[in-house]
């Protein structure tokens, strides 16, 4: 028997202070995107802290339109509406709470942190797993709405030939155990409602900088012109990244505007 359903969330979260969040509840065993199917119920006014969860993704997707692949029932794959007074500029104080939201929650079950790499994974010993994925709807420069999708390895089992052993991992491969993941989703959605509560103070940003195995580091990226590189040296309030060229230049890049190729 899943772990996952409609009822064993509602079960777990009865008691927890998780806010908004989980209240209203959409859950399928297959859908192909939860991204997808939230932002056509926020469009039509739903709710914020409405919860779309999957025990699998047909059509999973990542920053740059890239794929998230999940094997059935090994993941966290779900998405909420939020409902936010920040300005656009700083919608990415949402994948803020949210990251700092999933991290506080893996930290009790791991050996050591959870890290962030700029601008929306998390990882463990430097590996991928947890990726975040922000999109919203603006209505006369204001936000309207923002969909968050988070996809988190929880008892994935990655091939030691795939491409992707070397930079991913799980909660499974990192610990050796199994995890209950809908006890997980209540403590994601708990420490979400908590960062949320925080999202336009200094304590968010200064947690997500804390976490953030990035700054410091030598960095490369793409950008529409070509690559750059350099030192990362902060990151702003609205989430963006502020890099030191070699020649000196100090320039700050969006999460939208730029892919990360490399970093130490």
């Amino acid at each position: 028997m899943s772990d996952l359903s409609e009822n064993r969330i509602r079960s777990v979260i009865t008691g927890r202070d998780t806010g908004p969040f989980g209240q209203v509840i959409s859950y399928f065993e297959q859908i192909d995107s939860t991204n997808t199917y939230l932002r056509g119920l926020a469009e039509r006014g739903a709710p914020e802290g409405t919860l779309a969860i999957a025990d699998e993704q047909t059509a999973g997707r990542g920053r740059m339109g890239r794929r998230w692949d999940a094997a059935a029932g090994t993941s966290l794959l779900f998405s909420l509406i939020f409902r936010p007074t920040l300005p656009p500029e700083q919608a990415s104080r949402l994948v803020m709470a949210c990251g700092l939201g999933i991290a506080g929650a893996c930290d009790s079950r791991l050996p050591e942190p959870v890290q962030v790499k700029w601008p929306n994974d998390l990882l463990i010993t430097g590996r991928k797993f947890t990726g975040i994925l922000p999109e919203s709807g603006i209505t006369a420069g204001r936000l309207g709405w923002v969909v968050v999708g988070m996809g988190v390895n929880v008892n994935l089992q990655i091939d030691p030939a795939s491409p992707y052993a070397p930079i991913s991992i799980s909660l499974l491969m990192a610990t050796g155990r199994v995890y209950d993941r809908a006890e997980l989703l209540a403590d994601i959605l708990e420490r979400i409602a908590a960062w949320y509560r925080q999202v336009e103070r200094p304590a968010l940003l200064d947690a997500w900088r804390a976490r953030c195995s990035t700054l410091g580091q030598r960095v490369r990226l793409r950008e529409a012109t070509g690559e750059i590189e350099g030192i990362a040296e902060d990151i702003d309030p609205g989430g963006g990244l502020w890099l030191r060229e070699d020649g000196g230049t100090h320039r700050l890049l969006s999460a939208g505007e730029v892919t990360v190729i490399k970093d130490a």
